[in-house]
């Protein structure tokens, strides 16, 4: 049937660095589906106001989602024309600024999940059966410290991954290279790397984040010391579409390596994933452009033999749709917790959170399985005035 259901934005301000972003699809029986669109990037506001053109032409949600997906083929760089490159847009230790790109392939993806979430909360089924999978399995997931620092020294480093340890996780990941000055990125860096390891036990598993802040031959220059961190994977140390520079750290040796965050569709990733130079892939199902898209890189890595870990520093409503996604996404896949970053965060949803830990299981119930609870504030969507979008839905 058709309905014009309410789509509306939220945010939860969470720190000096984090706003978490969730879009809801509200039907006219106040079924109501979610999806997160953090870490879009200031490009956001321009492809919500995208949106609302095309919504008031006359488009439904999902020709608006289609659109938003068109502008550039399957294997292009996630790149606009004043050639930003998104890879670097949702950390703040990035530069240049966001590209466009990345807006639109993460407000498509809120907007593909809070569509599938209503769809399956109608069907009164759980996502993760909607998605394909088997049963709501428990899904590995790791500790990123990253979002918890407050202050950036090799003892903050340290304190933090313990507690992170020390609630429960088995893996902890940092970006040790975040916010140094180039001069002193690989010696700073490194030195807050090892704190980390000698804080943890040598049975909890590390992975360390470049986030592409260090060129091929810092990254080569590095590899005796960043090799006897032993290191579970070394994630964004070259772009994934830089064969030559990806083939060389590689055989460095280093530690199996790791990115496709950015990633909206199979063919950017392909080489690499065919090259037999990337371990693991790492999904995300905001940046990639919703649960569709990451299923298809998700396939596209398990038949490459490389290994799937779903990317998600992100907010609740992220969190539990990667814990559905992972399920989907075959009886290996895991995901990332943003851990620390803030002590209400469970309280944030309803059913809560569960508390920290190594494993974490789909939230049950139709769809999703959780709703906004507190800290969370009606966002006005761009021209509307604050007002309510109307829009047609076939459910």
């Amino acid at each position: 049937m058709s309905e014009t259901p309410q789509l509306r934005l939220h945010r939860a301000a969470v720190s000096w660095r984090t706003t978490w972003w969730v879009v809801t699809l509200t039907a006219s029986d106040g079924c109501t589906g979610l999806g997160e669109s953090s870490d879009a990037g200031p490009g956001a506001r321009r492809v919500w106001a995208e949106v609302d053109a095309l919504l008031r032409e006359g488009a439904t949600v999902e020709e608006t989602i289609a659109l938003l997906g068109e502008g550039r083929s399957d294997g292009d760089p996630a790149t606009d024309a004043d050639g930003d490159d998104p890879q670097r847009a949702s950390n703040p230790d990035r530069a240049p600024a966001p590209a466009p790109a990345l807006a639109r392939a993460t407000v498509r993806g809120a907007l593909e999940q809070a569509l599938t979430d209503l769809r399956a909360r109608r069907l009164g089924r759980p996502l993760w059966q909607v998605l394909g999978a088997e049963e709501a399995r428990p899904v590995h997931r790791y500790a990123n410290i990253n979002r918890a620092l407050r202050t950036r020294t090799p003892d903050d480093f340290a304190r933090t991954a313990a507690a992170a340890e020390a609630a429960g996780y088995t893996a902890v990941k940092c970006a040790p290279f975040d916010g140094l000055p180039p001069a002193l990125r690989l010696r700073e860096g490194l030195a807050r790397a090892r704190a980390v390891r000698r804080a943890l036990r040598p049975s909890t598993a590390l992975m360390v984040d470049a986030h592409l802040l260090l060129g091929v031959d810092e990254v080569l220059t590095a590899a005796p010391a960043l090799a006897a961190l032993d290191l579970r994977w070394l994630e964004d140390a070259v772009a994934l579409d830089d064969a030559e520079g990806l083939a060389a750290v590689h055989a460095a040796g280093i530690a199996p390596l790791a990115g496709g965050e950015f990633a909206t569709g199979p063919a950017q990733v392909r080489a690499a994933l065919r090259s037999g130079h990337l371990g693991w892939l790492l999904p995300d199902v905001k940046h990639s452009g919703g649960y569709a898209a990451a299923l298809r890189l998700a396939d596209e890595a398990r038949a490459a033999g490389v290994h799937v870990s779903l990317h998600n520093p992100s907010g609740p409503v992220a969190t539990a749709a990667g814990l559905h996604l992972a399920a989907a996404c075959g009886p290996d896949a895991e995901t990332e917790f943003a851990f620390g970053e803030a002590s209400w965060r469970g309280r944030s949803v309803t059913p809560a959170e569960p508390a920290d830990g190594a494993w974490m299981t789909p939230p049950q119930g139709a769809g999703l399985g959780i709703d906004l609870d507190h800290h969370w504030q009606p966002h006005p969507l761009p021209h509307l005035d604050g007002a309510a979008w109307r829009l047609d839905l076939v459910i």
